[in-house]
């Protein structure tokens, strides 16, 4: 399991959490399953802009990413680590994506 950075103060704004992102992606209703891969997409977006700038280390991970693919593998982190599911969605996506895609293999 990849470890996650040390908790946020509580009074840190987040729009989701790994247990709101998890709710939209269980979601039946179209407009969730969008929400759900759209929240996805857009973080992978932002991780990626990170490294381009040098703002963040350079990961893994493929240079083209298919969306269904990535909200499977996020879904199923998730689904896997439930005591994670407190820390910020935008952080268990970059966990998830550096547990599936290693640097080390």
């Amino acid at each position: 399991m990849a470890a996650i950075p040390v908790a946020a103060p509580a009074q840190t704004f987040m729009f989701e959490t790994g247990d709101t992102l998890l709710a939209k992606c269980r979601n039946k209703a179209p407009e969730y399953a969008l929400a759900c891969t759209a929240y996805v997409v857009g973080a992978v977006d932002g991780i990626k802009k990170d490294v381009f700038i040098g703002r963040a280390q350079p990961n893994c991970w493929p240079a083209q990413l298919d969306a269904a693919k990535v909200r499977a593998i996020v879904i199923a982190y998730l689904n896997r680590y439930p005591d994670q599911r407190k820390a910020p969605a935008s952080v268990l996506i970059s966990v998830a994506l550096n547990e599936q895609y290693s640097c080390q293999k």
